[in-house]
């Protein structure tokens, strides 16, 4: 499994890289504002102005129009900067990069809202600009998530210590994903079966005057498979939900058996025949690389499931979750009442009878009828 090799931007490289573009929009604004003081500071003082007086009211009017755009100019350069790479100036100087949840470019709209919660708070008199640099360490989730950042649902990375996610394929990667191949192997396990005693080797008898009949060695056989009783498929009954008999809670086909095939049914009556892997979320989306059989959008109006959610797949009748680093987790609730929240990014192998818990949405794993009698 990749390791996902991030580290957060500390509270002093944020507050060093803040400060450095503060400082480079201010000195853009200084110079001008500062032209346009003191054509003001040269008016006569006289009652009645002078020629004098005016052209420097003039003076000082352009001067201070100026500022005000080379400060506009200036802030949608760097607001542009920020939104396509997390960069800015200050981030570049201390090696931070600036991403939402996913690990991708922050996007217009978040450092907006980034920078004006931001300006919010440093209207506190004194304190607020310390306020606004430090509340990352109020972050309770321990990602160092300033004020601005939870608004935006922005992240800081620094890059010099880790992966930048913005150029690497976001918080998982493109190679997150696991392929059969790199699943954990299947550990043997002994035979509930007793094997046959080892044939005694033959020995070619003596010639004789007529041939003798050899008896083949016996064969090989397979061990029988531990059997597993049937039981009925039932969803949590928090959620109320009754599904018809086409589906059984029988354990999933191992190689070789004749099981009917995977099926994943939804919270939201879907039901797919799980033939490749399958992506789960809001609005899922695959990495360079990736091949999925089908990606599966979730009408999450509360924004519970994250935008790439989960991946769900099957290696030879198994069937594995894997969580996609989501926002509000995955757990798996066993046929006996037991939960296990998938840890990000390691898989999990799950039965029929198992239901997957994403944000506010489910689904159940079981398999058909058909096909195993």
């Amino acid at each position: 499994m990749a390791q996902l090799q991030l580290v957060d931007a500390s509270t002093g490289k944020r507050a060093v890289a803040k400060l450095v573009d503060l400082a480079i929009l201010t000195a853009v604004e200084l110079v001008p504002f500062g032209f346009g003081a003191a054509s003001l500071g040269s008016l006569s003082g006289s009652r009645y102005p002078t020629a004098s007086d005016e052209a420097a009211l003039l003076a000082a009017f352009i001067w201070f129009a100026l500022a005000v755009a080379l400060g506009l100019a200036v802030g949608i350069v760097l607001w542009g900067w920020e939104a396509r790479t997390g960069s800015t100036p200050g981030n570049s100087l201390v090696g931070i990069r600036t991403a939402n949840l996913e690990g991708r470019a922050p996007g217009w709209g978040a450092v907006f809202i980034r920078c004006l919660v931001f300006g919010l708070v440093c209207l506190i008199p004194v304190a607020g600009l310390v306020l606004a640099l430090i509340s990352n360490l109020f972050d309770a989730n321990g990602q160092r998530q300033g004020w601005h950042d939870k608004a935006a649902r922005t992240l800081a990375f620094d890059v010099r210590a880790g992966r930048n996610p913005v150029t690497t394929g976001g918080i998982e990667g493109p190679e997150a994903f696991a392929p059969p191949e790199a699943l954990p192997p299947v550990r043997p396990v002994a035979s509930p079966v007793a094997a046959p005693p080892a044939a005694a080797p033959l020995v070619a008898p003596a010639p004789a005057a007529h041939a003798l009949a050899v008896p083949a060695p016996p064969q090989a056989f397979a061990p029988a498979p531990t059997p597993r009783a049937p039981s009925s498929f039932a969803a949590p009954a928090a959620h109320g939900s009754a599904y018809d008999d086409e589906l059984d809670a029988t354990r999933l086909a191992r190689p070789g058996g004749r099981g009917g095939d995977i099926v994943l049914s939804f919270s939201d009556g879907r039901r797919l025949t799980l033939r490749g892997p399958v992506l789960v979320g809001r609005n899922p989306a695959a990495y360079d690389g990736e091949t999925f059989q089908q990606l599966v959008s979730i009408d999450d109006p509360g924004r519970s499931v994250s935008k790439t959610h989960l991946t769900v797949w099957a290696e030879h009748g198994r069937v594995w979750v894997q969580d996609r680093k989501s926002t509000n987790g995955t757990t798996v609730v066993r046929e006996d009442g037991s939960a296990s929240d998938l840890e990000p990014s390691l898989p999990l192998e799950v039965a029929a009878g198992d239901v997957v818990h994403f944000g506010d949405c489910f689904f159940s794993v079981g398999i058909s009828r058909e096909a195993r009698a």
